[in-house]
This record gives C-alpha cells, structure tokens and sequence, in this order.
C-alpha cells in the first residue's frame, strides 16, 4: 500500500520475537515463519525541496514457512514522505519483500516520520523503521543572475527580461525585496511546476540617484529564494557637461571670445538633440547639433561664444531641449567671469649651460595654476628633439614626491592627475641635463594638464657638452666609513669628502646610497644630482647610520665620475650596534658653521656609565674622516675606570683652516667592547666675515618642561609659590592650544635624609620626582588631576644643603634616563624617565632655586648640551628659564645665580625673579614660545649691519619684507604668513665680528 508521510530521514526499527511457546519441543519450533526488517534506520540525507528520493526497506523471511506481509504505513502522516507495499505480499522462506519510502521535502528543514511494518509471522510480526531527510534549497534557475538597467531619465521606464526555470513539481512564487524595492516590478507572480518562464520586469524611478533591490523566487513559504539582483541609477537629464560650468576668458567690453562645453549622453537610450537655448543673447550658440542622436556614451561638443556688454550680464545658462521618452531638456552655467584652472609654468626656457660629457646638473621647474576657481590637474611630460641628452625626476609638493604612474623617458604619465590648487599652490619638477658626447643639444618639453584651452605647455631645454680628461679624485674615509657602535634605536651622521686634485676638471654624478644595509644607511639630505668640480676644489654630504635592531651592519655609496675606464666609485660603509656601558651627552660634538677668521670654541661632551657596575674607557681617539681638523684638548693618557653613573668630559677642539664640510668620529673604547662607540664630530669652515646659521623649524603646540626645582632647606616659599601658579599655567597652555607634558626632579645629585621624601631621599641624580612611582611622575596637560599632580610633585622637600641643578638637569634628560623605565644603577624600581620627552615637542626646563648651580662643570657644557638636544639644526628648540636671585635686594640664600643665568642667555631662555611675588610672567612666556610655529630664530653671533644679511627657507631667498632683525634678543623674527613651516630649513647669512676668547 501507499501513503503519505513527514520528515527527513527514515529509521527503521527491528522487533523480533525469537521466542518459542514454552510447550512445544524443539522440532515444532523450527517451522514457525519468522519475519525480519533488514535495517532500522533510514536516512535520505539533503534534498532539494521539491525533488524526490526513494529508497528500499526489505521484509526477510529467515524461517521456514511463508507468511504474508500485511500491512506499512507512516505513523506520523508526515506529508513529505510516502510510503508503498509492493504487490505479491506472499513472503516464502528464504526470500524477501519490499516497501518502497519516498522522501519529497516541501519545506527546508529536518523532516522525520516512523514507518510501521506488520505481517502474519509467527515470529516479528511488527516492526517499525526511523525515516528522516534535509529538506535544501530548490535549485531555480535564473538567467542573467543581474539586471542592469544603467541610467535612465527620473519617470522614465525600462523593461528587461529574466529567464526563470522551474525544476520541481511545485510551483514558484516571485516577489520584488530590498531597500529601494518600489520602482522596480515584475509581470508575473507564479512559475507552474516543471517549466521555464520569461518574467518581464520594469525600472520606472521616480526619485534621483542610485537604487537597488532583489527579484526573489521561492518554492515554499519560508525557503531560502533564488535572487535576481536589480539596480539601476535615475538622473534628472541625459546630459552632462564637461567642463561645467562653461570657462570663458575675462574680456574687455565689446571684444568676444568663445569657448566649448562637451555634452555626454550618459542613459541607456540615444536622445536627439532638438535645440540649444541660452538665458541672454550675450551667449552664443556657434555649434549646431540640432536634429544629431546622441547614443548612450557619445559626446557632442558645443562650441559657444560670448560677447562683453558694459550693462550686460557675464554668467548665464544654455539649456539643451532633446527627445529621449519625451522632450526633455539639460542646463549647464556659462561663466564669463575669468579664473578657470589655467596651466603655468616657469621658467619657460632652461640654458644647462656648458657641461663635461659624463657629467649631470639640474633646474627646477615650477608648475603651477593661475586659475581663481577650481583645480588643475597636472597629467604628464612629454619631449622631443635631444631628449636622451636630457631626463626629469618625479615631481615634488615640498617634501612630498608623486612617482610616475606609467609611461617611459621621454613620455611620462601622472594619471589621474595630481591637482594644483589656485593661488601659492604648486608643483616642482627636476630636469636633469646628461650629456653622453660633445656638443650643442636642445630639446623641448612638455608639461600637460587638463586645462581646457592650453592643456599644454612648451619649454626650451639648451645645454653645451664638452669633451674632458679622465677624472682624476680622492675620495675619504678610506678604505671606508666606519660608523664604530651605535646603540639600537638611536642614530648617527658621519660623511665624506669628494676633492678633485688633478690638472682636468671632474663630473660627478648620482652620488647616492647603492646598498643601504637593509635600511639603516641613508643620506639626509638625498641622493645628490652632481655636478662639476674643478681643480683643487671639493664637495661634502653627509652619510646617517640608524640601527633598529642589534647587529653588524654593511652598506655602500656610490657615484659616477668622467671616466670611461672607471666611470663607479664606491665607498663602503659598515656599523655595528650593539647595547653598550657607555653613553655620552650630548651624543655628537656639532661646531656648526665657523667663520675661518673666527677662532673655534672648543666643545664638550660628557662620558658617562650607565651600567650598573664598573666599566673601564681604555681609550678615546679620532678615527678616519674627511680631515684632520678635528683633535682632543683633554685627551685620554690612562685607562679611567667609571663606577655606576659616574663620567668625565672630553674637550673637542676644531682647527677651522680648511673650507668645507667636516666630518670625523670620535671612538671610545672600553675594555669589555670589541667596537669602539661613536660619538661624531661635525663642523663647517666659511669664508672670513660671514657667519652662516641653520636651523630647521619644529612642529608647534607640543612642549615638554622639566621643572628643576632646589630642595635645600630654605626652599619653602617659593616651593609654594610656584604651586600656587601651576593652575593658571595650565590654562594658559589649553587657551593657546599647547600640549604640555611636565616632569619634575631636584637639584640634589646625592642623597641627603629621608624628610625630602619621594623615596630618593633628596638625591635624585634627574631622575623623576617621585622616584617611589607613588605618584604619576610624567603628567599630561590634558590629565584631570593635572593641577594637582603637578603642585604634588613641585614639593620635592626640603632637606639639602648643595645645588646642583644643571649636572641633575643633564641627568634627566640624557641616555640612560631618558631611554629606560628603570634605572640599572639604583636600588628603586622603574626609577628611569623613558616616556617623558618627545622628539618632535619644544623643550624647556625651568629651575627654581634661591642660590647659585654648583654643578661641576662650566655654562657653556650645558649650553651645549641643551642646543644639541633636539639634534643638528635644534639648536633653538631647547631653552632654560629660571626663577632664581637676579639682584642683592633678594633676601636669599644665595645673592646672585650668573651661572643659571649663563644657561638662560645661552639657550635663548630668560630669567626672572625667585623673590617676586608672582611667577606667572616667565611661565607664561614658556607658554607663548610653543604655542605657534616659531617665527623668531637667535642668531649665534652679533651682525655688523643688515646691509649683507639674507635669508633663505629651504634654499629659497626671503624678501626682506617678510622678517626683521630683532636686536635685543640677537634674531631674526619673520612677519606673519612668512613663518616657516615644520620640517622646512632656514639659512642666515650676515656678517659679524669674532666673538672674544
């Protein structure tokens, strides 16, 4: 028999009674028929809805008489099962019978049912068999997967068609879904079983833009649907314009002058262009595309002219009737107002000049837009003529390269196109002029944009080659520049020299970095273009080595000369960084410019131990540089063994007889080191009477103040004093918009008693108060608790009897402080300052103290380290302030601190009164000084006359209406909308008298 049943899967259970009646002997029971089921589990697995499955379950007859198969239904008349007894029910010994069970899932989802079995066997007259299946999605098909209606006018209407193949014996229900389901329907509602339609579905948007949603096709109530994906895209017209609005040029009255828009048909359907229509007759149609069809994608131009009326307008519009689905129309705005995107560029000719073949030298071009609206895209170059003997670099936006997106010398490509703002805005490019033979060459190049009447313009390229003897050089360090130890994570500057000795002139070119060790060797300054170099004459650049991770470390530069037989000149590099015992403050030795006719102050750094057991310096000496201009006016005549923190300063003197650039390292060798650590040497001679100071412009509104405050015993009052000032600082500080984060230590270098607290008993050595960590001992201006943190910390006791701020001052802001959380040398834990400086903020320390620094080494040690502590052109990033006695009237401990005040001076800082009854106007010039980009720069010397005075920002001259000379702080101050930007160079030139011994 047949009947219906539910569920997914079919389990079949046996029951057999294998039992015999107790009164019968053994040969009456073995002829009883005895019926089994051959599996009590039966499984259909996944099926789609709507498909069918069949399977056996087999009735054995394992006695030895026949019996009848009786009966099979489903118990739980699940509808997504069948189940038949076939016919012949006669089951005779030996042999088996079937029932076949169907599985036809009509949802998705687990489907069960129990199928019952009975026959007239003496033995297993019933059993019953566990059915199930998966029910899964039908497999509808549809064709195309994707409508795409494009773009189409706003209540206009397209109709597309989808093929929909039914697969099963039910039938399909279709319905539109999604978030923007409304303009999107379809024709039919219901596919019939076992067939295939065509639906017809139409896209009639009645509002703007983009749209989508999903033709859904289902099975059953519930199922998983088969999607058709639907979007389209509705636009208030067929045509849009470009350029829009339409440029005109700024003309005089009664002249004319034309202009022309691109019209694009950007729907799916042609339209016919009917005609133009502008608002005033000072517009012109000269174009006539009346009566044309525009296919979906074409372009149709129109030209237009316009002519200047005193009274009349100089904006208008020109409307484009067409017929699409209906006559519909387009507007774009004509603009006669002048100041469309308009390519410039300057110079318009580059003369090279006369070069030896092998050699390269380079001009800029500036690129810019002379437009008032809108940008400019700047899209390529192109050349022609000599172009071999000419190339270019990528271009430039300040500090920023833009690399060619494709093409190759002579054409290059900058797709899409980098846009140049009107105004100040403006792109520069190198061209490179690179003779390979002797003689006159000339070349044009191109420089392309989208402007649209002059897309392009042309500039004249000249140079002169001339044939030259085979360079003749040296080249130092030799046989290489050795960078010594530098520690992981810090950096170093080293360079060399390029002097050509010989009778001929030399070329050099591509003086650049071959083999940069895996990033760690590079020029500061880039890769040099080159140049020409004539008898006895020379050049230097520098060479930076900057570990990130401990190892030996290799490199290579390498230029070209005018040498055919040996046109590449190598120089190796090598460095090695490992941690190290050693740490010298500052960490280079940098004279800057010096005047030849200007005898060199001697410098200082200061060589300390950071480990916390002894080490021993077997040596210091200065190894191969570019010169021998450098020595040591202390130098090192016995091995010094240093304790935990304990150091001694070198005294570095500089000859400056010889012009140039110079560069040499200073080793310090130990006995437990195999690399000597480096400290380098830096200076440069100029010409007598001209002094030349750099500086490189640092970013604002981020500062950094260590206050250094005197914890000797008659301290109290001003403790108090400057607490008291501490919130109004901070407000200043937010309404100026500075970052400020504040460190505070003592002028203690050694303990004294417990009554200062902070757990250093007094001695702090720079290491931040409270060293005990039982406070936050770097606060941050934005923190809540701020104010209070800070006037905690300011009360670093009072229980000394020596000050000595300046050597704490070093201390805290020098390696290892600086550089660790904990301090190795002392018992305290995380006692170290790792954290509290920032490398790209301001710095500035503030000393508090009523007497005298006791420090044990001159001013000028720590002038010198202030000015180097934000590295090489910083100098005027770092200054000290003090609040200490400036006069006798002060009833302190001490009458006077000239040596606080030699540091203030020295550093461009300033001091006031420890006595006054308010500290807020020194500290709010701390404030001021971070709280905007720096416009005023100390000078090093003292002008004779502004007559030789220039300045220059990133080697560009500065007029002299854009800054001034401020004679009573000795610096330059540039006006308003002239101040440097971050990361830019500045250069002062002036000429000066020698400052006295």
């Amino acid at each position: 028999m047949r009947m219906g049943l539910t569920g997914r899967g079919l389990t079949l259970a046996l029951l057999v009674a294998l039992g015999t009646a107790c009164h019968e002997g053994k040969e009456t029971r073995a002829v009883q028929a005895t019926a089994v089921v051959d599996s009590n589990l039966l499984d259909f697995g996944e099926v789609p809805v709507g498909e069918w499955r069949e399977r056996e379950v087999r009735i054995r007859n394992v006695g030895y008489v026949p019996f009848s198969a009786l009966d099979a239904l489903g118990l739980a008349n699940n509808p997504s099962f069948e189940v038949e007894l076939t016919e012949g029910a006669r089951v005779m010994p030996g042999e088996s019978h079937v029932v076949l069970v169907r599985f036809h899932p009509l949802t998705e989802g687990l489907a069960t049912e129990t199928v019952h079995v009975t026959t007239d066997a003496n033995q297993g007259q019933e059993a019953r068999v566990q059915v199930m299946g998966m029910g899964t999605p039908t497999q509808i098909g549809v064709e195309p997967p994707l409508l795409d209606y494009e773009t189409l006018e706003v209540d206009s209407e397209r109709t597309l068609e989808v093929t929909v193949t039914n697969p099963v014996d039910l039938p399909l229900t279709l319905s539109v879904a999604g978030p923007n389901a409304d303009p999107f329907t379809a024709d039919t509602v219901t596919i019939p079983p076992l067939s295939s339609r065509k639906v017809s579905t139409r896209y009639l948007p009645r509002a703007l833009g983009a749209m989508g949603a999903r033709l859904e096709i289902l099975s059953c109530e519930g199922c998983t649907p088969s999607t058709v994906e639907l979007k389209g895209n509705s636009v208030a017209s067929a045509f849009v314009f470009d350029p829009a609005p339409v440029p005109f040029d700024l003309i005089p009255v009664h002249e004319r002058t034309q202009s022309f828009t691109r019209a694009r048909n950007i729907t799916w359907r042609p339209v016919t262009v009917e005609r133009l229509v502008t608002s005033d007759h000072a517009f012109v149609p000269v174009s006539r595309p009346e009566g044309s069809t525009v296919g979906p994608g074409e372009v149709v131009e129109m030209q237009m002219e316009f002519a200047a009326r005193y009274s009349g307008p100089n904006v208008g519009d020109l409307t484009v009737h067409y017929t699409s689905d209906k006559a519909r129309n387009s507007q774009v705005i004509l603009d006669a107002r002048g100041g469309r995107p308009t390519l410039a560029v300057t110079p318009v000719a580059l003369d090279f000049g006369e070069v030896p073949v092998g050699g390269k030298v380079e001009r800029v071009i500036r690129i810019s837009n002379a437009g008032t609206n809108g940008n400019l895209l700047f899209t390529g170059v192109a050349s022609g003529g000599d172009s071999p003997q000419f190339s270019v670099d990528v271009p430039t936006r300040g500090a920023e390269a833009y690399p060619w997106s494709g093409g190759v010398w002579p054409v290059l490509e900058a797709t899409p196109g980098l846009p140049i703002a009107p105004g100040a805005d403006a792109l520069e490019l190198k061209v490179y002029f690179e003779p390979t033979a002797a003689g006159t060459w000339t070349a044009s190049l191109r420089v392309r944009s989208d402007d649209l009447f002059n897309p392009e313009r042309e500039i004249i390229l000249t140079g002169r080659s001339r044939a030259t003897a085979p360079c003749v050089y040296e080249l130092v360090p030799q046989p290489l520049m050795d960078f010594g130890n530098v520690t992981p994570g810090r950096g170093a500057v080293l360079g060399f020299q390029f002097r050509n000795p010989g009778s001929a002139e030399c070329a050099v070119k591509d003086i650049h970095i071959s083999n940069d060790g895996g990033g760690v060797f590079f020029m500061p300054g880039g890769r040099l273009t080159g140049g020409v170099v004539a008898y006895d004459t020379g050049f230097s650049a520098m060479v930076a080595f900057r570990p990130q991770a401990e190892g030996d470390y290799t490199g290579e530069l390498q230029l070209t000369v005018s040498n055919p037989a040996a046109p590449t000149v190598r120089l190796p590099l090598r460095g090695v960084s490992r941690q190290s015992c050693l740490v010298a403050t500052p960490s280079f030795v940098d004279f800057g410019p010096i005047r030849y006719d200007c005898a060199a102050t001697p410098r200082k750094t200061y060589v300390a131990n950071r480990c916390s057991s002894p080490i021993t310096v077997t040596g210091a000496d200065i190894g191969h540089g570019t010169s021998n201009q450098f020595s040591l006016v202390t130098p090192m005549t016995a091995p010094v063994t240093l304790g935990p923190g304990e150091g001694f300063e070198l005294e570095v003197g500089y000859a400056r007889n010889v012009h140039g650039q110079h560069f040499s390292p200073l080793y310090l060798r130990t006995a437990n080191e195999p690399s000597p650590y480096l400290v380098p040497l830096l200076a440069e001679t100029n010409h007598e009477g001209i002094q030349v100071d750099r500086y490189t412009q640092g970013t604002d509104s981020q500062l950094d103040v260590l206050f250094v405050v005197s914890n000797t015993t008659t301290m109290q009052p001003y403790q108090e004093r400057l607490q008291a000032a501490i919130p109004q600082w901070l407000q200043t500080a937010q309404t100026n918009g500075v970052d400020v984060r504040v460190g505070v230590t003592s002028t203690g270098l050694v303990a004294r008693g417990p009554q200062c607290g902070g757990g250093a008993n007094g001695g702090e050595a720079g290491r931040l108060f409270p060293v005990d960590g039982s406070r936050p001992r770097v606060v941050s201006s934005t923190s809540a608790n701020a104010a209070a943190d800070i006037q905690a910390n300011l009360g670093v006791g009072m229980c000394h009897n020596l000050v000595q701020g300046l050597e704490t001052m070093r201390q805290a802001l020098s390696a290892p402080l600086s550089e660790q959380m904990d301090d190795l040398r002392t018992p305290q834990p995380n006692d170290g300052n790792a954290g509290f400086l920032r490398a790209a903020a301001r710095m500035a320390v503030v000393v508090l103290a009523d007497e005298d620094d006791n420090s044990g080494f001159g001013p000028e040690s720590y002038i010198q380290f202030l000015q180097t502590l934000k590295g090489t052109g910083m100098s005027h990033r770092s200054q000290l302030y003090g609040l200490v006695p400036t006069d006798a009237a002060c009833a302190t401990a001490g009458s006077g601190a000239p040596r606080f005040t030699a540091v203030a001076q020295g550093t461009g800082g300033q001091v006031a009164n420890v006595c006054g009854q308010s500290y807020d106007g020194l500290l709010e010039q701390v404030i001021q000084r971070a709280g905007e980009p720096q416009a005023d720069f100390p000078l090093t010397a003292a002008p004779t006359g502004l007559g030789e005075m220039s300045v220059r920002i990133q080697g560009q001259p500065v007029p002299a209406t854009q800054w001034v000379y401020d004679a009573e702080q000795n610096a330059i101050v540039f006006q308003p909308g002239a101040i440097p930007l971050a990361g830019q160079s500045v250069e002062v030139r002036y000429r000066s008298v020698c400052a006295a011994p």
